[in-house]
């Protein structure tokens, strides 16, 4: 008689191993060493990866997670102010010199996961790599029974809580019904290129506005520029932007950003993804919890991408902390600060777009001039699961 195999079981499975990911689990194991948890991530380590500032006050929590100095031996760039030509073609600098959080930093983003997970894998994390979520059901003990696929094998899990750190796709909330609330249709197309000079002359980020979006560029270690065009989707694919040639002769058309480029190799290719500001219909529920891009995800214009996914997996982990030892309140605590942080950054968002006057002719800037809605936003609802 065949004997039928157990699934492995776990206290927490966090679906996603990216910033947010992580600092949820380096923040479970440091308040309880004796839980048992699973991180899954389905990316293999990757050349590079878009979003690759730490904003001010990012170092502070690293430093909160004990990773700070690995991160800082990996190397990064220090940038002390931004840069923007945004309301006119004079550039003007952003100054951190007076901030209580300190300068930004720029880094190598796949190796910045990488060291994360690392740090992770320290303590006490077990880590698989190369595995996908596929599927999720609800066991009559409210736990659940996940569906993964490894190295294309499928396995099954057990779990009592699970950490959607699954990005913008937030594939373990979808899989329970929820679905995001747009804001805009922002995508950005990218590129990344060497540097014919060690180091640019300084090292702050770029902005530039544009007719129909704006440009960005940031130095980051190893003698590299990252540039990316930032539009929405239907203006990008009328205008071919996606195509390589279209998007080099776009970019010669920014005065400032070109002459970072000359500076530069010409690419060879160029990445395309979506940037849409959005926020999940809820961001928690019975025995889970939605972190970083999962629960929300913001504008590049902020570069609070990273900081955003440190914080909210910290404050994802204590939600599920107060669940395991049945202190009441904290998924509703979190679900409260994130809706919060999410109204504070459309008003900051909207702010911002509108001191851009340049353009009132133009489709892009009249959406966000307009405060266009792709969809009413909603409170964050409670999640009854499945």
């Amino acid at each position: 008689m065949k004997v039928p195999v157990r699934s492995p079981f776990y206290d927490i499975v966090i679906l996603g191993g990216g910033p947010a990911g992580a600092a949820a689990a380096i923040e479970l194991k440091k308040f309880d060493r004796t839980l048992r948890v699973l991180l899954v991530e389905a990316e293999m380590l990757a050349d590079w990866h878009v979003g690759e500032t730490l904003a001010p006050g990012a170092r502070q929590l690293l430093e909160g997670l004990g990773c700070w100095d690995e991160v800082a031996r990996d190397g990064v760039l220090e940038s002390v102010q931004t840069m923007a030509c945004w309301g006119s073609d004079r550039p003007h600098a952003n100054e951190f010199m007076l901030s209580t959080r300190g300068n930004a930093w720029h880094l190598d983003r796949a190796a910045f996961n990488e060291t994360l997970r690392a740090a992770a894998e320290a303590a006490g994390v077990v880590i698989w790599r190369a595995t996908r979520f596929e599927g999720v059901a609800q066991g009559r003990d409210g736990g659940w029974r996940l569906t993964l696929c490894r190295n294309g094998q499928p396995l099954a899990v057990a779990a009592d809580f699970v950490v959607d750190a699954s990005g913008r796709s937030a594939r373990f909330a979808a899989a329970l019904g929820h679905r995001p609330h747009f804001a805009d249709r922002l995508v950005g197309i990218a590129a990344i290129v060497r540097l014919r000079e060690k180091v640019l002359p300084d090292r702050a980020t770029l902005v530039e506005a544009c007719e129909n979006g704006w440009w960005y560029s940031s130095p980051v270690p190893g003698g590299k520029l990252v540039l990316v065009w930032m539009s929405d989707a239907d203006i990008v694919h009328c205008d071919g932007l996606a195509r390589r040639e279209r998007w080099l002769a776009h970019l010669r058309a920014a005065p400032a950003t070109a002459a970072r480029a000359l500076k530069a190799d010409v690419p060879d290719r160029i990445t395309t993804w979506s940037a849409r500001s959005h926020c999940l219909d809820t961001v928690s529920g019975p025995r889970w919890v939605a972190v970083g891009d999962a629960a929300s995800s913001w504008d590049p214009l902020s570069s609070a991408g990273i900081l955003k996914a440190l914080r909210t997996g910290k404050l994802g982990a204590f939600a599920l902390l107060d669940a395991i030892r049945g202190v009441e309140g904290g998924p509703e605590k979190y679900r409260k600060i994130i809706s919060a942080e999410y109204a504070r950054y459309r008003q900051d968002r909207r702010d911002v777009y509108r001191m851009e006057q340049r353009w009132s002719g133009s489709p892009f800037w009249q959406r966000r001039h307009q405060d266009e809605q792709i969809e009413e936003p909603i409170a964050l609802r409670q999640s009854g699961g499945r």
